[in-house]
């Protein structure tokens, strides 16, 4: 599950941290702060993710969380 404490802050409190970073990874920004505030709607769940949602969530919000 994620923490959704920690996303809001990094969504909120630190605003272009997300997009930055995929920007660094060569990811679209745009579907990384999208996915963040998808996992803010739907309450954390996983599951539902596309596989594109997915690697974004991988290489771009969860390093970024484990940060927070």
């Amino acid at each position: 599950m994620v923490n959704l404490r920690a996303l809001n802050i990094l969504l909120h409190d630190t605003p272009g941290t997300i997009e930055a970073y995929a920007k660094e990874l060569g990811l679209d920004p745009a579907v990384a702060k999208g996915l963040a505030i998808l996992l803010i709607a739907n309450d954390g769940n996983l599951a539902s993710l596309s596989p594109r949602q997915r690697e974004h969530y991988d290489k771009v919000v969860l390093p970024l969380l484990e940060k927070v």
